[in-house]
């Protein structure tokens, strides 16, 4: 079965990454709201109640980046909160005592919190970007304060080294799942420039089998005979094996079965249609194994192929895509990839059904599983794990729990 071992390696370590920055950013804003509440009982005459206040918008912003990472969102989030952290660092310098309002400590850590939490689950390009724009956001914010105030604290070592961190890892993400995503193609090509190879040395095999089982045996028959006319009986052989080369009952996929090497009508309807339309698609694997499938379980391949497959035309910016088949004890495993501009799942709104319902929903309807790769600029691919008919699973294997 086809498997993206390092894709999901770095997918995991992307979700790991968002847990862990959330959970950063959160912190940091607590950090806050408390050392300003102590602040206020320990000093009462500088009052900065207010700055506590300018916290509790600053928190729902984080949770509403956090949950749609729509582009909209992400603007609203980089202009009102750099909003919030100006006004906070506001009333903190013009409250403050002349050394606590030098230590940028205070005024960090809402940025510290404004930074960490649009971390997303896949760090993709735009991702990195947002996550620079809210350091630039919120430092301009501050800067700007303190140009009014006429107070400047001293450098914020703190934020920048912290975004520095968070930004060098997203781009060694960014980097690797690309690195990887490029890797997995090449080594899909080359699992079925193998398969290529091994079906031509089985044709070979049986165009060797023929010729020795029909030409050279009426040769060497022939050869001992005396001169004369042939008999029915030799007439009738030389037609059946001449018959047989001709009409090409030597092609592995006559003599396998009538299904191997094609496809199901309903999957190759599709696959023909999209072809006609402009689609360079190539087809390969074990494709007899699509003939283990229900007619329920082929109908909702075909159309979740298509669905996938418009896609790659009309989203992807590529006019190539690549079909793998392969068969394991219990299921079908069918990829459907392409190296076009990919995209952020994560950016998708709730009410395109593209991949939800007409690929997904459909797979899922049929009992089977969908797993998809992407991100912005490392192309698509779809993984679909399709349960085979109770009277087509490979006997003496174990299945699967």
């Amino acid at each position: 079965m086809p498997a993206l071992p390092q894709g999901a390696s770095a997918r995991s370590s992307a979700a790991a990454l968002s847990s862990a920055t959330l959970g950063l950013g959160s912190s940091a804003l607590v950090i806050a709201a408390v050392l300003v509440v102590l602040r206020n009982i320990a000093s009462p005459d500088h009052d900065s109640w207010a700055a506590l206040l300018l916290l509790v918008p600053l928190a729902g912003l984080m949770v509403l980046a956090h949950l749609r990472r729509t582009v909209p969102v992400m603007v609203l989030y980089l202009v009102a909160g750099s909003a919030c952290i100006g006004a906070y660092a506001g009333i903190i310098l013009m409250n403050a005592p002349p050394a606590l309002a030098e230590s940028p400590f205070l005024l960090a850590l809402p940025q510290i919190a404004f930074v960490y939490t649009i971390a997303p689950t896949v760090l993709g390009a735009r991702s990195i970007v947002f996550i620079a724009l809210a350091y630039l956001f919120g430092q301009t914010a501050v800067l700007l304060t303190a140009i009014c105030t006429g107070i400047f604290p001293r450098f914020d070592s703190m934020t920048a080294f912290s975004t520095f961190v968070i930004l060098a890892v997203g781009v060694s993400n960014l980097v690797f799942r690309r690195r990887s995503a490029v890797d997995f193609r090449a080594v899909e090509r080359a699992r079925r420039e193998s398969d290529a190879i091994a079906y031509q040395q089985e044709l070979e095999a049986q165009v060797v089998a023929l010729f020795h089982d029909t030409v050279l045996s009426e040769l060497t028959v022939l050869s001992h005979q005396e001169p004369g006319p042939l008999s029915d009986t030799q007439r009738g052989a030389i037609r059946r094996d001449l018959t047989m080369i001709e009409e090409g009952a030597w092609w592995p996929s006559h003599t396998a079965g009538p299904d191997r090497g094609t496809l199901p009508g309903l999957v190759a309807e599709v696959i023909d249609g999209m072809r006609s339309e402009g689609l360079v698609i190539e087809v390969g694997g074990d494709i007899a194994s699509l003939h283990r499938l229900t007619p329920e379980v082929v109908t909702a391949t075909a159309l979740a192929l298509w669905q996938a497959l418009v896609n790659v035309q009309q989203h992807s910016g590529t006019d190539r895509a690549e079909i793998g088949v392969d068969g394991a004890p219990d299921a079908v495993v069918v990829m459907v990839a392409d190296a076009g501009s990919g995209f952020d799942e994560t950016a998708v709104p709730a009410d395109r059904l593209g991949v939800a319902q007409s690929i997904r929903g459909r797979i899922q309807d049929v009992g089977g599983e969908v797993k998809l790769w992407t991100s912005p600029g490392s192309g698509t691919a779809y993984l679909f794990t399709l349960p085979v008919a109770p009277e087509h699973r490979w006997p003496g294997e174990a299945t699967r729990p």
